[in-house]
Order: C-alpha cells, then structure tokens, then sequence
C-alpha cells in the first residue's frame, strides 16, 4: 500500500505542515489526500493510470524527474538560474509553514489560492468569502494574477511524459503541458465537502463568509444550500429570510453527513474565460465544456451541430462506465480463481518434486556405486524442471495479482465516480475511466487465467532392463507440455476458403522437445476475425501424431485482418496471438502502387519505423534528429539534437520500434541508443570498436520475435545479434560470404534475417535463418539503399540508381518496378497493408506511403489457391 509519508520523504517534499493535516485526518480527508503534499487535493488532476495529484505538486514531480534525467550539464533541458525563480521553494516552505502555524482553515484558504473560476459556484463561495473577504473585483483580479502565474510554469514544461509517483507507471503528458491532464472535479469537491465535515465537527473558528471580514465574530453554523459558514447572527438572518428559511443550517461542533452537506442538484460549474457564466454546454468536437458565450466565439462557430448539454454527453459516458464495470468484474472473477489455482499448483508442485526425489533417491540405491555420478546429473535436471515451472508459476500469479489490484482500483475509482460524481464531473474525466476500464479489460481478455504449468511430474525407472546402459539409465520427465514454451511456425499469407494445415510442436517447461505425445492434450486453434463478431471465427481441428506434434486444419471465411490464437491446454503457445491479413486473392506487385496516399515533406530522412498501435511514423533525419508524425503525417514533436550525448545523434540510419521503445542505429556515434517513444532516453549500449558488441557505423537495426536486436555492423563486416539489454548473444560472418556495405536489414514472418548490400557496383540479397545460419544469397542488378519484407515474402528493395522501388518474390525473381520516378529512396517500412518510404534529395525529401491493396489481382487463378503446411 502507498505510504504518503514514505514518498514524500523519498522526493523531499517534506512541508512544515504535513504533521498537522495527518494528525487530524479521518477516512474521509484520507480519501481525498493528495499523496505528494499530503494536504487536501487543489486543483487536482488526474494521470493515465487514474492517481490523482495536486497540480502544483505534479509540476514540480515533472520538473524534478527532468532534472533527475538530465544530469548533464549542458543539456539544453536543465533548468537555469532565470527558471529556478519560476519553482522558488522558499516560498512553498513559507506557504506551508503559515499552515502549520493556523488552523484546518488555512488548508483550506491554502488550497482556494490554487483553484481557478472552473471549479464550480460552490468552491467559487468558499474562494472568494474565507480568502479575500474583498470585493468580487478584487477577487477577479488575484486570480487573473494566478492565472498568469500558472501559465508561465505551463510554458516552462517540455517534458513529454512522467513516472506516476504511486505506481511508478511511466505516462504520457498531453503536448508536454501538465495543466491539459484531466481536471477532477469530482475529487476537488470531495476534498472540500471533506474539509468542510471536519472543520464543522471539531467546531474551528471560521470567519463568517456573509460578513465584511473583521466585521463579525466566529462562525456558529454552516448553511448546507449555500455552502457558507455564518456567524450567529447570520444563522438568524437564514432563518427570518423568506428566500432562505428552508435552508438547512448545522450548528459547528455537530456530525453531518455527506448527504446533508451536499446539494441534492449542484450548480454547473462558472466558465474561467467569461467570468460568471455557467458551463452549461459541451463541445463534443473539443471535448470540453463551455459556457453559451463560449458557443459564439470564434473557436466554435463553426461546432453547432457538435454543441449539446453536458447531460446527453454523460449519459453516453454513464454507460460506457458501467459496461466496462460490469466486464471487467466479470473477468477479475475468473482471475481471482485463476490466482487461487496457480497458488494450488504452486504447492503441488513442490510436492511432486519431493515425491519425484524420493523416488530417484530408492532406485539409485540399488545401483549407487555405478549410477553415483548420473544421480547428480538427474537431480539436477529435477531441479532445473523445478525451478523453471515455481518461477514462471510465480511470475503468472504476480502478473495475475498486479491485473486484479489494478483492476480493482480502476473499479473502485470508476464506481465511486459513476455513483457520486456529477454530469459535469463525469465530462471533465475525458473519458479516461471508461478508457482505463476499457484497457485494463483489454489487458486481461489476452491473458488466458490458467496456469501455465502443471502440477503432474514423474520420473521412469525401469531398473531391470536398463542395468546394461548404467550411463545412461533414468530421466526426468514433464508430464506435460509447456504451452509458453511450444512452438509453430506462423503463416506468411491466407486466402480465403483456402484450407490450412498449421503444425504445432511441443516442448517441455526447459523448451526441450516433448516426445510424450501420447498424453491426451487439448490443442486447439481460432482464427478470428478483428472488429467483427466473434462468432465469424474459424475453428481448427487439430489431430495429435502422439510423437509430440500436433497438427491443425484451419480455412478462413472471410477476409480482412485475423488473429490467429493457438492455445495448449487453454494457455496460448508462443508467438499466439498472431496477426494475419486474409485476403481474396494473392498479390501482384507488377501492376504498382499507384500515387501515394501520404506525402509529406520532411527534412533529409535516412530511415523510417511505424509505430503498430498509434500509427505515428518515426523518421530518422540527417539533421540529426527523429521526426515523429502522426498516422495522417501531421508532425507530432522532434526527438533530439545533433551530437554524443543521451538522446543526441550523429546520423541516425536505422530506427524500429518494439512494444513503446525505439531503438536507434547511431551510425557515427558507433552505438545503439534505446528510447520511449516519447522521447525519454533508456540506455545506450556498443563503441567504436571490432570486438563483440562494439560497432564500427551500424546502418540499421530491427528487432525479432525473441526481442532480439539485429544489428548491421556495417563498418565491420558482419551483423550482430544482441538481447534487447544490449548483451552480445553471437556475430553473423560465415567465411566465404562478403557482408561488406550492408545496406539493410528485414526479418519474414518465420524470423529469417534478408540483408541487402552493395558490392562491386552491383547489389546483392543475403538470407539467414534466426540463429545465423547462412541460406542463400541473390544478385540483383541494383544499386540497393534498404529492404523490406511483406507477409508473403516479397522483397521491397530501395534502388538508388532508378531512383525507384523494385519488388522481387520470395525466389528473388524480379516482379517489377512498385515506384518510380521517386528521388533517392532512403528507408522503407510494411505495416498493416501499407507501404511506406523515404526519399532524399540536398536538404530536402518526402515521407511517402502507399497502400499496397493496389497490388490485389483480379483474376484469382493466376495463382491457384493450394493448402500450405506450415
């Protein structure tokens, strides 16, 4: 559980204050305690990962961690001495230390100085009352002035994204600009219906808020309806005035309940741009709320048909909340039995292995003077089995536990708003509750809640007719296989109503293959459809050959893009699930591609990665920086800046992405740099250097389905294979084969490595399997700048010399020219039917993509659909 005191003490935001807001504080301040302060929330705002945090505290978590990964110093983002005066902690300690010096209400006077106009009638009576006590001109004035200080900290953030300070979940800022994160207005009121329950219990002295300050002695009561404290003789005012005898005024000293405090019908809150009118209106085209001045303005003239009342709105949002509620409590369910089982298999386990022990232990007596040494080597492989199984069990139970506690928190946040927030509090979330809800749900519908081990475990002893192979007698065996380790190979293409063969090959939990194919396995396959109906998928029949391989008919019904999900046992198999694109019929790459769908100008571009869940392109530029555009070529931000430094390039030829993480051939710099697509440095790994894992100017990078880097080490000749830690695994130089200028590197859907390089004024295409073992090679009578692979295994080949891009099938017979007429191709990227490329000219160049449906033939039969074992 988050300990406040713990992590404010480990970021040093340890305030004067702190001891006397957690001395006094029930369940209820607990609840709406901002975690960094520990103070009551002001202006709260809500992060991806549904933590909430002050806005002022998340300013200065975000220039803290800047500061903290920029210990250079002279890197451009560390804070000067002009900015320092921006984040001035004396006056923070000043602040706090008046805090602690006054009552519970100068928390709250404290956090009236943070909100601004948006916060709503109620708290605008509470601001403008306890903390000037002027007049509502004067009022206005302060928080322009607040205003205009919040936006100078606002112009100061640059940093794209911050490590949540409870969960530690790195998360992303909208546009650098911390005050566009969602504004809770439903936590905000909830800490001051809070404060105000405390403050009336335990009876403070509060000046009256109806009273000219100074004017009046303390508080007596508390009107319910107008939400203001009164002295004595205000109490009695309430009660002779006709308009408001009806209010419901608690003396201070008593318990009140929530329910009484708050309004049955609150006020919409007051708009910050146009004073005193009410955000009665949402704009569902800037997905915000606005008052009716707001509607006449310039900034959405043009939205009448988007413009509706905040209730129609959240009503939309209301059940969206509540499917996703009831979905993922339906998965947490399963979950939560699945936890229970994993633990039971646990144990089980450990119960096998001293069961399975004993048992080595009785026969190696008879034979221990011969079979001394092979009861070593036996105990050990007991003990590896074991080990493998308890560690990937525990980390399936830990994963499984992290989904649960997530899920639960998302639900308590979502219910509790859903339950008690108001239209406009639901409005000002952005959807962010039912789009958490939505991914969490997401998250565990890929995760299948069955162990991934079993329990069963035995060992064979056949002491009497093995004494003549003493060396070799006894094994351990795994009842059963592994589906995380079992493998198959995934198909490269699909035709429609063409039938499939799929072989799957089991492996035990070291990864060894399973001969014990006589075991009854339950191996299934799906093939479904995406954004379709479920109940389109396809079903596979599998046949067991009881030798430890499995097979399995598949014959896709209709086309467009399908996952294919192998499960072993109800757990998929790796590499399940797969992505697969069915289509009519097979592609004829001779006809081209047509004009471009996307042209956009980009400064001298080298390379080109597509990002596979947002659809943003990442252009590496010789400028020495990565464009980063969005899925309609709108550039989106710049990722670093020439030179040696973290996150600084000198001549970035080669860029792929895995998971959020972009890894970056420095060719120059002679490294490999790894960052978050956001534009946060990871690590960086090689020099300049012979040895295994140095480089001498690495011109391109790809990463396989075991997260294996790829590396072309141009300068020397050879590719290197690395883990994604940048550990050197093995160096790819098989003698007789010239790996000289590589140009480019691809991987096929089997995890073959294509190379493309130039030799002798000719180009030539270099296969090798995944472990480096060397196929084939082809010349082809180009001048080659990079590859890429389709599905189907055709090879893109940029051509400097046509300046074109030329296709060629998987026996590397020429199909023809896919582009022409382009300037000198630089990078090409597949992804998702498209094809896209980079093209450079002096200083200029264009990112381009094209949509390879282009290439579908009309008459099917020039390529007669045949089953294809895989």
């Amino acid at each position: 559980k988050f300990n406040p005191q713990k992590k404010v003490s480990l970021r040093q935001y340890v305030y004067n204050s702190q001891h006397l807001i957690t001395s006094m504080m029930d369940e209820n301040l607990k609840a709406v305690t901002c975690q960094l302060c520990s103070q009551p929330y002001t202006d709260p705002r809500t992060l991806p990962c549904l933590h909430s945090f002050c806005l002022q505290c998340l300013l200065k978590e975000v220039e803290r961690q800047s500061e903290i990964e920029c210990p250079q110093q002279d890197c451009n983002n560390k804070k000067g001495p002009q900015d320092e005066l921006q984040y001035d902690g004396s006056q923070e300690e000043s602040k706090h230390d008046d805090s602690e010096e006054g009552s519970q209400d100068d928390a709250l006077q404290e956090e009236s100085r943070h909100d601004d106009s948006e916060e709503g009638s109620q708290d605008d009576a509470l601001q403008e009352e306890s903390r000037h006590g002027d007049s509502e001109e004067g009022s206005q004035d302060d928080a322009l002035q607040e205003e205009s200080r919040h936006d100078d900290l606002e112009e100061e953030e640059i940093k794209q994204d911050i490590k949540c300070p409870a969960c530690e979940l790195h998360v992303s800022i909208p546009n650098g600009q911390v005050s566009e994160l969602p504004q809770n207005l439903y936590l905000g009121f909830e800490a001051r219906v809070a404060q105000c329950q405390l403050r009336i219990a335990r009876a403070h002295e509060v000046p009256c808020d109806a009273c000219i300050a100074g004017s009046s002695g303390p508080s007596a009561g508390f009107c319910c309806q107008c939400l203001q404290f009164l002295c004595h003789p205000c109490c009695e005012h309430h009660k002779r005035n006709r308009s408001m005898h009806c209010h419901n005024v608690v003396s201070l000293g008593t318990d009140v309940t929530r329910e009484q405090l708050i309004p049955s019908k609150l006020p919409a809150p007051f708009c910050s741009v146009h004073g005193r009118e009410m955000l009665n209106l949402y704009c569902t085209t800037c997905e915000y709320m606005i008052c009716h001045e707001c509607a006449t303005t310039d900034a959405h003239k043009d939205h009448n048909e988007s413009i509706e009342i905040p209730r129609i709105a959240a009503s939309s949002e209301r059940d969206e909340i509540g499917k996703w509620i009831a979905d993922v409590q339906k998965r947490m369910q399963e979950f939560n039995t699945a936890i229970a089982v994993n633990r039971e298999v646990l144990q089980q386990v450990e119960a096998s292995e001293k069961k399975a022990t004993d048992a080595i232990r009785q026969e190696f007596e008879k034979l221990y003077s011969v079979l001394k040494e092979r009861e070593k080597q036996l105990q050990s492989e007991l003990h590896n089995l074991i080990q493998c199984k308890t560690t990937r069990l525990g980390l399936q139970t830990e994963k499984f536990e992290k989904l649960s506690q997530d899920a639960s928190r998302y639900l308590e946040f979502a219910s509790k708003l859903l339950q008690n927030g108001t239209d406009h509090e639901l409005i000002a979330m952005k959807q962010l509750p039912s789009t958490q809800l939505k991914a969490t749900f997401e998250g565990m519908d890929s995760e299948q809640p069955v162990p991934c081990e079993h329990s069963d475990l035995t060992v064979a002893m056949e002491t009497d007719s093995v004494l003549k192979e003493l060396y070799n007698f006894g094994k351990v065996i795994d009842f059963r296989p592994s589906p995380e380790q079992s493998i198959w190979e995934p198909m490269s293409s699909a035709i429609v109503n063409t039938e499939y063969v799929l072989c799957v090959k089991a492996r035990d939990s070291l990864g060894q293959p399973y001969p014990h194919g006589g075991i009854q396995i339950d191996v299934m396959a799906e093939l479904r459809p995406i954004a379709i109906d479920h109940q389109q998928s396809s079903h596979g029949k599998s046949e067991n050959h009881r030798d430890g391989t499995y097979t399995i008919t598949l014959t896709p019904q209709i086309t467009g893009p399908h996952q294919i999900r192998i499960t072993m046992d109800g757990q998929h198999i790796k590499n399940s699930p797969y992505d697969l694109e069915v289509r009519k019929s097979k592609l004829d790459y001779s006809v081209g591609l047509g004009n471009p769908a996307l042209k956009v100008s980009v400064t001298s571009p080298l390379c080109i990665a597509i990002h596979k869940n947002s659809g943003d392109i990442f252009v590496g530029s010789k400028a020495n920086c990565i464009y980063v555009f969005d899925k309609a070529g709108v550039q989106k931000t710049t990722i670093g800046s020439a030179g040696n430094g973290l996150c600084q390039f000198n001549r970035p030829c080669g860029l792929d992405i895995k998971r959020d993480v972009l890894y970056v051939a420095d060719c120059n710099n002679h490294r490999i740099q790894k960052i978050y697509i956001n534009g946060a440095f990871i690590c960086t790994f090689g020099r300049h250097g012979q040895k295994d894992g140095e480089f001498n100017s690495p011109s391109a990078v790809v990463v396989d389905f075991n997260d294996r880097l790829i590396v072309a080490d141009r300068g020397n000749c050879r590719i290197q294979v690395m883990r994604s830690d940048g550990s050197f695994l093995v160096s790819i130089n098989p003698p007789g084969v010239n790996l000289s200028n590589i140009c480019g590197v691809a991987l096929d859907v089997q995890g073959n490595i294509h190379i493309v390089k130039q030799y002798n004024n000719s180009g030539w295409i270099n296969t090798f399997t995944p472990g480096g073992a060397y196929l084939s090679r082809h010349e082809i009578v180009i001048e080659p700048t990079a590859i890429g692979i389709d599905v189907e295994g055709y090879a893109f080949v940029c051509d400097e010399e046509t300046m074109s891009l030329q296709v060629f099938n998987s026996s590397r017979d020429e199909c023809g020219t896919a582009v022409k007429n382009l300037e000198i191709p630089r990078g090409i990227a597949l992804d998702k039917g498209a094809l896209y490329t980079v093209t450079y000219r002096g200083g200029g160049g264009y990112l381009q993509k094209y949509s390879l449906q282009q290439a579908l033939t009309v008459d099917p039969s020039r390529w007669p659909p045949t089953a294809l074992t895989m």
